[in-house]
């Protein structure tokens, strides 16, 4: 089994979410030895999170940061730093994604390992989020296509099964995919105009033609 690459830190953005004070300036300081470029503010209004690659926010903050992006789909990802370790606290966080916790008082050591839980983890998260919108795409495909079998039996007078042949077919004759087609048949096109592909299917080819 291949081992997994050991992340390299340096160079990476890094938005530090937090009150100016001891905890902040000690973060910054084992940042910025790693060799991380780091903002920091005290508030997470900004436009351009495509530029950050990591932030740590203030979890024990009275105002909660709020992040523009659904509970749980984070585009980047969240290291939270707490010193209240509430379970109210612990089960807001992990509803908002977070991949990782640095324990207040910072101190000297902790920082690296919660860089390397939250690579691993927020990689984890992305690859779950992943196979649940592609589940999602699966089952809308799938509704789509039984809406267009239903039109298809009902215009031939068909069973399920001759009208999935159908749809098969004229998917193959016009070269897209049944989903593509079973759009087309959703959003109003005539399934009438399919008798034709199944007459152009079974004509026979002009043996004079090679004359």
């Amino acid at each position: 089994m291949k081992s997994a690459a050991i992340p390299v830190f340096r160079g990476r953005r890094v938005l530090l979410l937090h009150k100016n004070d001891r905890d902040r300036q000690t973060l910054e300081s084992q940042l910025n030895r790693l060799g991380m470029l780091v903002e920091s503010r005290d508030t997470a209004q900004r436009h351009d999170w495509d530029l950050i690659d990591v932030c740590f926010f203030d979890a024990d903050s009275e105002k909660r940061f709020t992040f523009p992006w659904a509970c749980n789909e984070p585009k980047i990802p969240l290291i939270a730093m707490m010193g209240s370790e509430t379970p109210e606290r612990i089960k807001w966080c992990l509803a908002n994604g977070v991949s990782s916790f640095l324990v207040k008082p910072v101190r000297s050591s902790g920082t690296y390992l919660a860089l390397m839980q939250v690579e691993h983890r927020f990689a984890e998260l992305k690859r779950i989020n992943t196979q649940i919108n592609e589940l999602r795409e699966r089952v809308k495909s799938r509704r789509i296509v039984f809406k267009a079998l239903l039109q298809i039996m009902h215009a031939f007078k068909l069973n399920e099964d001759q009208a999935f042949e159908k749809l098969r077919s004229v998917s193959m004759h016009q070269q897209v995919s049944i989903e593509a087609l079973a759009v087309s048949i959703v959003c109003g096109e005539p399934v009438e105009s399919y008798k034709d592909t199944d007459a152009a299917k079974n004509k026979s080819p002009n043996k004079l033609d090679g004359h």
